[in-house]
């Protein structure tokens, strides 16, 4: 190995200790023996390890504080992947300062500066949907972060955004959420919340139409509201669904944006006298902590949002330029079933 290429995982599993036994030798901890010091000591000599600039912050004792950036700061989705960050932070004796997305996006100061000057040691952004009129004002603000610290990116990362990165593949599970529901004998299903993108190849409207390209089922374009991911705009969106067709040509399945959409949705659905799952089965995204509660329980995508944390600090600590893509995992629950022919 050349030192460039090795990482604070290939030291931890060459002296066969934890990546946070390492850490503590970098940080000249007092709490680990001197046999395990010295093992770990030959082996950063042996491979001429040279820490990432975290690290180094470890040794030098600069902050020990990293920073995340998260979108909505009252959504469950994002808590978890801000408790699963902290989490992993705090192994390697970092604190974790939480900041919102509304900083990147604004004239009214310069956040690569504020964020500086706070003197972290890394920072995390989680990336939402950016309007084409904010992406370079967005990317360039990330990129003058990127200047002053390490940056990772999570979320619905655009593939031009050159950062390390763990993002979600929005458009293959859609295509797979679709194929599931056609499965079970549904040929028309709507996709309610979200914006109306056209440059990102994995967003979701793209797994949507593959979904129905691969079932050999027609776009139906009311079939696809828009809207903002809220379970009130999730309960708008379905009345303007049902309000704007004739029952025979509702659909028999609906797709919500998040688990907060669906939980709109099943609110809407329960309005209008619709039986969840005997006459339309519903599905999210996310599986927050409510949705075995719900009734029906939801099925929903678990994206393992606070594996999601952790992984992007992991990124941070050994300084590689990865662009990881999450697993997600379907759960199956009672607001789904087979359709009724």
């Amino acid at each position: 190995m050349i030192s460039e290429n090795v990482t604070i995982y290939d030291i931890a599993s060459e002296a066969g200790v934890s990546i946070a036994t390492v850490s503590r030798v970098l940080r000249g901890e007092t709490n680990v023996s001197e046999a395990t010091r010295e093992k770990v000591r030959k082996v950063i000599d042996r491979f001429n390890y040279t820490p990432s600039s975290i690290a180094r912050g470890l040794t030098s004792k600069i902050t020990h504080s990293l920073g995340i950036i998260l979108p909505k700061l009252l959504n469950p989705h994002y808590a978890m992947i801000f408790a699963g960050a902290q989490e992993e932070a705090r192994k390697f004796g970092y604190t974790m300062s939480l900041f919102s997305w509304a900083s990147l996006d604004t004239d009214a100061y310069n956040p690569a500066a504020m964020l500086t000057e706070r003197r972290l040691d890394g920072l995390i952004v989680c990336v939402e949907y950016v309007p084409p009129d904010h992406d370079e004002r967005v990317h360039e603000t990330l990129k003058a972060l990127q200047r002053a610290m390490p940056v990772v990116l999570i979320g619905c990362v655009p593939p031009w955004y050159d950062f390390p990165s763990v993002a979600y593949d929005n458009a293959s599970m859609m295509r797979a959420i679709v194929g599931y529901l056609t499965g079970m004998g549904h040929e028309r299903i709507a996709l309610i919340g979200g914006v109306e993108e056209d440059r990102d190849p994995r967003r979701r409207d793209v797994g949507y139409l593959e979904g129905l390209r691969d079932a050999k089922l027609p776009h139906i374009s009311s079939y696809r509201v828009y809207g903002r991911a809220t379970a009130e705009t999730g309960k708008e969106a379905t009345d303007e669904l049902l309000e704007s067709l004739k029952p025979e040509y509702w659909p028999t399945a609906i797709i919500g944006l998040n688990d907060l959409v669906a939980m709109g949705c099943l609110e809407s659905l329960r309005e209008h006298g619709i039986r969840v799952p005997d006459d339309m089965s519903v599905i999210g995204c996310d599986d927050l902590f409510c949705a075995p509660y719900l009734y029906p329980a939801l099925t929903s995508i678990n994206t393992h949002q606070q594996q999601t944390g952790a992984q992007a600090v992991e990124l941070l600590i050994s300084g590689e330029k990865k662009h990881e893509i999450m697993a997600w995992e379907l759960m199956e629950r009672a607001s789904c079933a087979p359709r009724k022919r």
